[in-house]
């Protein structure tokens, strides 16, 4: 969420548990990342790491989706916003 909120592209190199799922919101929903994909060996080559980062670097469209997705966050938190309107609720409910 950190990343989101900054408005980071992401590297995905999923290892664990809910990580995978992760990355399918991060490459495939939100398309604000790229997957790093293993070689027949089952190992992540420099090679890829490379080529993955300067396409994630110049990439103008995935630059476009971590910029609004960022604006969407910073939307929700801001007074009136989703999320500072479901904190407010819960500690409205803690009070009673």
């Amino acid at each position: 969420m950190d990343g989101i909120g900054m408005g980071v592209p992401f590297l995905c190199w999923p290892y664990f548990a809910d990580q995978f799922h992760n990355q399918s919101y991060i490459c495939d929903k939100w398309k604000v990342g790229l997957e790093l994909n293993p070689d027949e060996n089952g190992f992540i080559s420099r090679h890829e790491i490379k080529k993955k980062i300067e396409k994630l670097v110049s990439d103008d469209g995935i630059k476009a989706n971590a910029e609004k997705l960022k604006e969407m966050a910073r939307k929700s938190v801001i007074e009136g916003g989703s999320s500072y309107k479901n904190f407010q609720t819960f500690v409205e409910a803690l009070k009673q």
